[in-house]
């Protein structure tokens, strides 16, 4: 990686976005430094077994050691989750630790920072409810807002902001297939009928390297996706994966905010702004350029196929 960092420290290296990454790394014989709160777990030892990766302790509520992780390393993946205990206070806080402890280390080529978009002051979100009454403001969708308002703490760094998009992969957690009585599978989301963004790992892991091959994205917001399609295609492509028939049901996003499980308001607001806010949603995620930057796109059936879906 000529221009590029030499070592890079992976937040969340245990999870979907940073394992993905650091699979990117190790792929393309970059160093990492795999970043996990437990070391010892399983999936930690499996980190430490692959070419190139050093396994390390760190806590993003504790910034002295993400100063200890991040020694020696010139670039990082930074990553928080929401919703692991979904305080968007801690996380905003979570992210400023990790600026700081960037800052602290110093060397940095360059860091990439998965995020999204601010949702509180967007006009195809008028209508929708705040869902937090902030210190720094209202919140819509506040897994989306804090993540946006965290970007400052990153000033002075060699940062680029990579927006994220729907992962295949949540129908392994977040969404489920449901057994019909036809013997027909079915998911419902508040998506209607347009294209919707969606990720596959894989792809976002070496878009994220490819980001960091190219110092003249510092500063720059993109985009990450794999596949722009409606939820019923992605119906059919399930279909497809699996053998089994699946369906989509369309709700309100209203209706969905209703369901009643923990997140239901925030996830139902998002989907809100998918959905309206689609062609502003889908330019920066352009496809063309998620290949560009990471090269051929992952086929979501093989994807689905590889999954363990979450049936009910």
């Amino acid at each position: 990686m000529s221009s590029g960092p030499t070592r890079v420290g992976v937040l969340g290296s245990t999870g979907q976005q940073g394992g993905a990454v650091l699979r990117a790394l190790v792929e393309e014989g970059i160093a990492a430094v795999a970043i996990t709160r437990n070391p010892e777990s399983e999936k930690a030892k499996a980190l430490a077994s692959l070419p190139g990766v050093e396994v390390r302790k760190a806590d993003l509520d504790d910034q002295a050691s993400l100063e200890a992780a991040f020694a020696g390393c010139d670039g990082a993946f930074v990553v928080a989750n929401f919703w692991e205990g979904m305080d968007v206070t801690r996380e905003m806080k979570q992210y400023e630790n990790c600026a700081n402890a960037l800052k602290a280390v110093g060397g940095m080529k360059h860091i990439v920072m998965t995020t999204l978009e601010e949702t509180s002051n967007h006009p195809k979100m008028e209508d929708a409810k705040v869902l937090l009454n902030h210190p720094t403001g209202d919140m819509k969708v506040p897994h989306y807002d804090g993540k946006n308002r965290s970007h400052k703490f990153f000033d002075g760094l060699p940062v680029s902001f990579l927006y994220t998009s729907c992962f295949l992969d949540n129908f392994t957690t977040f969404f489920t297939l449901y057994k019909q009585a036809d013997e027909t599978y079915q998911f419902t989301l508040p998506l209607g009928d347009g294209p919707i963004a969606w990720t596959i790992l894989s792809d976002l892991g070496k878009m994220t390297v490819g980001i960091m091959r190219r110092p003249e994205l510092i500063g720059e917001t993109l985009g990450s996706a794999s596949l722009h399609v409606s939820a019923a295609e992605l119906a059919t492509l399930m279909s497809t994966a699996t053998g089994k028939t699946i369906k989509y049901q369309s709700v309100p996003w209203k209706t969905f905010a209703e369901f009643g499980f923990p997140g239901a308001d925030d996830l139902a607001q998002m989907f809100k702004f998918f959905t309206d806010a689609e062609e502003e949603f889908l330019a920066i995620r352009d496809l063309k350029r998620c290949e560009e930057l990471g090269g051929p796109l992952g086929d979501p059936v093989a994807t689905f196929r590889s999954l363990s879906l979450q049936y009910a």
